[in-house]
């Protein structure tokens, strides 16, 4: 669907979501969706650089004990030959013959012990404060690291596409051989057929398990990047006939098989970890959060043979995959301002400097040694809550507002077909609102304070509740442009309406008022709602060549202008709308009946669903 409007109005989701005038807010609530996924999600990005950088060592530093930043008397390695794990929180302290046996192991209590690869993360990388209370200052390390992050984007997008097109080659490929060859080799590993084996046999127990329903849809809406505006504003880059639909299907498949993909690599290498460690798959499986890539999984590289090798090119691929998703989101507010502002396209490189600039500066508060906790709030309201709340909104917009018919009718166009209409009315019409509306509600009740494991030699804990508090403002934050656009939006249109049926005595004919033919048989407020859920004057396709059939109105309008928009797009001719034009908030005239026609002289009467 976002493909599809993208695609039909070559416009980003701040100006494109103009179908409803009233609902053009869930554009706006995507921008700032993206803005505040793109903050917290570009520290992964620094935490992979970190681990990249120092992966070009003969031993890795987070498989031993030692170093200044761990602590004497708790620091261990599981698996190692001073420490085979029980499983039970304890270990066996042991000297490595040539015939090793149990009975020449001593065994020692591990509770309240910690890992080499646990205090490497948290206590060298992030400086982990003990509560979210003591916030702290930003740390050197993190610091400098997000800005090496925000500079590699602003060079990988610095002309757009012309430079972001060709590191997504990259990007997109690299990861896939990377798990390929993983999985090869950890398959060989002992135990791997143990975690692989975890992985597929389904537990049928959970299935019942709400909570494992909604992270499974804020992970689907996260890694097709639905409701963060991305997808409107890269497609709306494409062919207006390009077949969008197919490369739909391909996206969806290669996702799908990606993550099921790389579970085996996975799994097998979590298995072998188990193995060598002496305890259940289970004990490392259940790992969340950041430590399963950035604990649990180094672990397991630093225990390999070659590890040094192993650990570069999966930390490269982790840094592929995230700068692959960070390209989109970060152009999505940049896309919007030269949308707005059509000036700013000719001063798009200083605009991506300026924009990664304030990104890097906003940033810096994850750098604390309390931005952990800062970063599971923004994780937990920005990508797990707010992504189904917006995709419910526009699922809405523009099945019921704007009708089913009609974006089916403007699919037509670009395809030449209704495609698959029938699996879409089922999808978009049922099944995707009263999903998204089950798990938006379900989200919002079950709401319980934060907490995080204890690990790194750091208790359980529970976020404070003014941290709950601030969870649900960077929610409202997302999502507050859809109520205040709609409201402005209405009031606009009530004054407006109220002014012309004022102004009525000055036609002739009540005929010939296009009030009277709109309005006037409704009341005020209803007249008012009517429009403000009407589409704006200038919806439609962007590009005049396409202005055709029941938007031929939009071609014959002297106040369109081309401008030129190839720094934006490269190779593209795209039609720029009159600053004028955003929104302006009048409503879109009724069509001619000689213009409802499609080539096939078919009707394409905007009918609602």
């Amino acid at each position: 669907m976002e493909l599809a409007l993208g695609q039909f109005t070559s416009r980003g989701p701040a100006t494109g979501f103009v179908l409803a005038k009233g609902w053009q807010g869930v554009g706006f609530a995507m921008v700032i969706n993206s803005i505040l996924g793109t903050l917290y999600y570009n520290v992964i990005i620094a935490w992979a650089l970190f681990y990249f950088i120092l992966s070009f060592r003969k031993t890795l530093l987070w498989s031993d004990c030692g170093h200044w930043w761990n602590t004497k008397d708790l620091c261990y390695v599981p698996g190692s030959s001073g420490n085979i794990l029980t499983g039970n929180g304890t270990a066996l302290n042991c000297t490595l013959g040539a015939n090793l046996s149990l009975s020449e192991c001593q065994e020692t209590n591990t509770t309240g012990k910690v890992t080499a690869a646990e205090e490497f993360f948290y206590r060298l990388l992030l400086n982990k404060s003990a509560s979210f209370d003591d916030f702290g200052v930003p740390g050197t390390y993190m610091s400098v690291l997000l800005l090496g992050a925000w500079l590699i984007i602003c060079l990988c997008i610095f002309r757009g596409v012309q430079s972001s097109g060709k590191v997504a080659y990259f990007t997109s490929i690299f990861p896939y051989i990377v798990l390929l060859v993983l999985i090869i080799f950890s398959s060989t590993l002992e135990g791997s057929g143990q975690g692989i084996r975890y992985y597929i046999v389904p537990r049928w127990n959970l299935i019942g398990n709400f909570e494992i329903w909604q992270a499974a849809a804020s992970q689907v809406f996260f890694s097709l990047s639905i409701s963060f505006g991305s997808l409107i504003a890269y497609s709306a880059a494409n062919d207006f006939h390009n077949k969008f639909f197919q490369q739909m299907c391909i996206v969806v498949s290669c996702d799908c098989f990606t993550g099921v993909f790389a579970g085996f690599a996975v799994f097998a290498t979590i298995g072998f970890l188990a193995t060598s460690s002496g305890v259940d798959v289970d004990t490392y499986a259940r790992s969340s959060g950041p430590g399963l890539a950035f604990i649990t999984y180094p672990q397991a590289l630093a225990r390999m043979p070659a590890s040094p090798f192993f650990s570069i090119i999966f930390f490269l691929m982790l840094l592929a995959l995230g700068l692959g998703s960070q390209f989109a989101s970060t152009d999505v507010p940049i896309t919007a301002l030269m949308e707005f502002f059509p000036s700013y396209a000719k001063r798009r490189s200083l605009l991506v400097v300026i924009t990664c600039t304030i990104y890097y500066l906003v940033s810096l508060p994850f750098a604390c040694p309390g931005g952990i906790y800062l970063f599971e709030l923004f994780q937990e309201y920005t990508a797990n809550i707010s992504l189904v709340f917006i995709g419910f909104f526009e699922v809405i917009t523009v099945t019921y507002i704007y009708g089913f018919n009609r974006f089916m009718n403007d699919v037509k166009m670009m395809l030449g077909r209704r495609a698959a209409q029938y699996y879409l009315f089922v999808t978009l019409c049922i099944t995707a609102p009263l999903l998204a509306l089950i798990i938006t509600v379900t989200n919002i009740i079950g709401t319980r304070p934060l907490t995080i494991d204890a690990a790194g030699g750091f208790p359980h804990y529970e976020f404070p509740r003014w941290s709950t508090i601030l969870g649900w403002f960077i929610f409202v934050c997302c999502i507050l442009p859809i109520p205040i656009v709609f409201v402005i939006s209405y009031i606009r249109e009530y004054r407006k309406i109220a002014a012309q049926r004022a102004a009525k005595g000055n036609f002739g004919d009540d005929n010939d008022s296009p009030v009277a033919n709109n309005f006037e048989e409704k009341p005020l407020y209803l007249a008012a709602l009517t429009a403000n859920n009407s589409p704006a004057d200038y919806w439609g396709p962007r590009r005049r060549k396409h202005q055709t059939g029941a938007y031929a109105h939009l071609a014959a309008k002297s106040t369109v202008h081309d401008i030129s928009a190839q720094q934006q797009f490269p190779k593209r001719s795209i039609t720029a709308m009159n600053n004028t034009d955003i929104g302006a908030g009048t409503t879109n005239p009724t069509f001619d009946p000689d213009l409802t026609k499609n080539d096939d002289g078919e009707s394409v009467l905007d009918e609602k669903f």
